[in-house]
């Protein structure tokens, strides 16, 4: 269970909380991207490839995130991720300054609203160097991942990076000979993961650097080291820009043709995705709990979960098709 307190020095726990939150984090995105992507009609279009190389490298970060939990001795957890609700150490809605938090998506078609949210989410850190945060001190709840990930690596560092186990066990890596370390061993492999993961997604604007608007996803270049390679569904160039600057380029671009729905959760054309997505998840249970050891190992569960993924857009698909709106998970029926 997740503290809500806020600590006024790090501890041990509020470091684990990071990065199980961090995790959770990664995970809120993919049914997010997924049922905006499976909106659209043209599944072939560009934008549909934007979303779904998006959509990959959020498969890494959560893969990066739940390695960092099992690297500091907090097991993670795969919950599904409910909208609307506050996500632990993340700023929420504030009603008296009507200031939204960047985590209050709500799921639908890759419309105006939809992007504007996924911007958000993927909003630089625009930090100038004499108005940085001191994370010495806790200082959630943020208003960004990469604020979220700088404190997490703070606080490893106030806590004492010896005070962890650094173990490798069950650890996943599964994208091969990239130039980011995903199996964390040691805290400098921790930062370069956690770089590989903001520099993809958020990234870090250096003070200078980024020009006045208008902007184009050019605008935001991830670094070669950092840059996911050899992916089929995340190919070049679309892999040379921050998640921020592709979704950019949606806005900038004119939006794709997309089907509406109404949201009705009653509706049995979910079942299908309901119980894929359970299925996924209930796989990352199993790859971070005994290394896929009862399916024939972690390489052959990844296979058997990329056919998943797959399915769940066909299925999110089906349902925009149908008129209404994916809903991927009955709370009711496998508990909150």
């Amino acid at each position: 269970m997740i503290s809500l307190d806020t600590p006024k020095i790090w501890t041990k726990k509020l470091v684990q909380e990071h990065a199980q939150a961090a995790a959770a984090v990664e995970l809120y995105t993919l049914p997010l991207y997924l049922t905006a992507m499976a909106s659209i009609k043209d599944a072939g279009s560009e934008a549909s490839r934007i979303v779904f190389s998006v959509a990959i490298e959020e498969m890494l970060h959560l893969q990066i995130a739940a390695n960092l939990c099992t690297a500091l001795d907090a097991p993670p957890n795969f919950r599904p991720p409910q909208y609307g609700a506050d996500v632990p150490h993340i700023k929420p809605y504030d009603p008296e300054t009507g200031e939204r938090g960047f985590l209050n998506a709500v799921l639908g078609p890759l419309d105006d609203e939809r992007l504007n949210t996924m911007l958000d989410i993927e909003n630089p850190e625009e930090t100038p160097a004499d108005t940085a945060i001191d994370h010495t001190t806790p200082q959630h709840p943020y208003s960004s991942i990469g604020e979220m990930y700088d404190g997490l690596m703070v606080g490893i560092k106030q806590v004492g990076v010896e005070q962890f186990s650094w173990i490798t066990r069950h650890q996943q890596a599964h994208w091969s000979e990239q130039h980011f370390p995903q199996i964390i061993a040691n805290y400098a492999d921790a930062r370069n993961a956690v770089q590989a993961v903001t520099n993809q997604g958020e990234g870090h604007i250096l003070e200078g650097v980024l020009k006045s608007p208008p902007w184009t996803e050019k605008n935001f270049p991830i670094p070669p080291f950092y840059r996911l390679m050899y992916d089929p569904n995340d190919p070049e160039p679309y892999n040379g820009y921050a998640h921020f600057g592709r979704f950019l380029k949606l806005k900038n671009d004119r939006l794709p043709d997309i089907y509406s729905g109404i949201d009705d959760p009653t509706d049995p054309i979910h079942k299908p995705l309901q119980q894929n997505f359970f299925q996924l998840l209930m796989m990352l249970e199993t790859l971070w709990g005994n290394g896929g050891a009862n399916f024939g190992g972690s390489e052959a569960l990844w296979s058997v979960m990329q056919g998943v993924m797959k399915k769940l857009v066909v299925n999110a698909r089906a349902c925009w098709k149908a008129g209404v709106i994916p809903n991927w998970f009955d709370l009711a029926a496998i508990g909150k």
